[in-house]
């Protein structure tokens, strides 16, 4: 009994490398835009890998991306909803082609989805674990991020105003707090124009 235990021991171990091999080899290269921006909002190198196979922007569990932590520090990688990656990299091509639209003239929600998915997990990157703060944080960064994308200063704003009124409704409760405001523990910026 003892044999056929070390045996199916022996058995799950090869199993369970073969798979994490297979994971590794299948794994997409990291996006330089998206990492570029993530890695200066978290001040470190990171890289930001885009999972998935359809245009979703939230994936089976409701999550837009995930980052995650070992030991209470943030691990150097985040994983983002292929939709987030598709809706980010459209924009900038669309701000090439009709610089014209103050928000985006198609899916202005979706955009401000996305921007907040790569700031939120930037700054997860940085080692914010408490939600409600990185949520706090991201929303803060929305027009940093659409700058970076290609965006004027004017569109920028426009999306972060647009962001600061649409999207806190829609997320859960322990990602909102009463200390998001200008002026609040949360606030990057004391008295800057980040606010709307």
């Amino acid at each position: 009994m003892r044999s056929l235990a070390v045996v199916l021991l022996a058995l799950l171990t090869v199993l369970t490398v073969l798979l994490h091999r297979s994971d590794v080899a299948a794994a997409k290269p990291g996006d330089l835009l998206l990492t570029a921006i993530a890695s200066e909002l978290a001040r470190r190198p990171v890289t930001i890998h885009c999972e998935g196979f359809s245009g979703a922007l939230t994936g089976a569990r409701g999550e837009s991306g995930r980052t995650e932590f070992i030991g209470g520090k943030p691990v150097s990688v985040s994983y983002l909803q292929e939709g987030i990656c598709q809706t980010l990299h459209a924009y900038t091509r669309a701000l090439k082609a009709d610089p014209s639209c103050l928000l985006p003239c198609e899916q202005p929600l979706e955009l401000a989805w996305s921007l907040n998915t790569l700031a939120h997990e930037s700054y997860h990157l940085a080692g914010v674990r408490n939600e409600a703060q990185t949520q706090c944080y991201a929303l803060q960064a929305i027009d940093f991020v659409a700058r970076r994308l290609g965006a004027s200063p004017d569109q920028a704003r426009a999306l972060a105003a647009f962001s600061f009124d649409q999207l806190p409704r829609r997320m859960p409760p322990e990602y909102s707090s009463p200390e998001c405001h200008d002026g609040g523990r949360y606030d990057l910026r004391p008295g800057s124009a980040v606010w709307p």
